[in-house]
């Protein structure tokens, strides 16, 4: 599931460049598909109401997972009169939901970016 979000799904097309119909896939392409579309309501089942708002159409769970990073790009950054225990929360939460969904984050990575963020600003 995690290399199709990574890599996308690209439907067959016949020689115009036409998407070829659904009625003539092979079983590795009907396979695929249907790792995409649970792929796809993993990602939705973990996203709040305004989440999913926020992210709006998609057509694939590389689409959707591309506008998940963009939505949460920055998310790492201590807010305005946030507690470290307050950020260090909101980082708990998001290692959880990679974890959830099979993506894994040494601490040190997060320890190093986290770091570097703050001395950036």
């Amino acid at each position: 599931m995690w290399i199709i979000i990574q890599t996308g799904l690209e439907l067959p097309r016949d020689g115009t460049g036409e998407l070829v119909s659904c009625a003539n896939w092979d079983t590795s392409i009907m396979k695929k598909v249907k790792v995409d579309a649970n792929a796809t309501c993993m990602l939705q089942c973990e996203l709040t109401k305004e989440e999913l708002n926020k992210v709006g159409s998609f057509s694939s769970a590389k689409e959707l997972w591309n506008k998940l990073i963009e939505l949460h790009e920055g998310a790492l950054d201590a807010k305005e009169g946030e507690t470290a225990s307050q950020l260090h929360a909101r980082i708990q939460d998001l290692l959880n939901s990679l974890h959830a969904i099979g993506q894994r984050i040494e601490n040190r990575d997060v320890i190093r970016r986290t770091v570097f963020r703050i001395r950036i600003a």
